[in-house]
């Protein structure tokens, strides 16, 4: 999350990240999973070449990930990096 938010990575790999890391057998708490389901819907409501009701702009995705990122801070969760390698996180 937060290497998108910083330029690192773009978005198509922070899609992929996220997918993987919920995909995992991580273990979160109620409310990290609950903030991390609501990441991976926006992930998914993303789409960068096809423009429909219910897809989201990159602006309105950064903007989300970044109420994720502040949110999951709050609670002090460890695994605010989504990024090439989530099994690193």
């Amino acid at each position: 999350m937060i290497d998108y938010l910083d330029g690192r990575i773009e978005a198509r790999r922070y899609q992929e990240g996220i997918f993987t890391l919920m995909q995992s057998r991580a273990r979160f708490t109620e409310e990290e999973f609950r903030i991390l389901q609501i990441a991976y819907g926006d992930a998914d409501d993303f789409v960068a070449d096809v423009r429909l009701e219910y897809t989201i702009l990159e602006p309105e995705l950064r903007h989300r990930i970044a109420e994720s990122v502040e949110a999951l801070i709050a609670l002090e969760h460890d695994r605010v990096r989504v990024d090439r390698n989530p099994s690193s996180s």
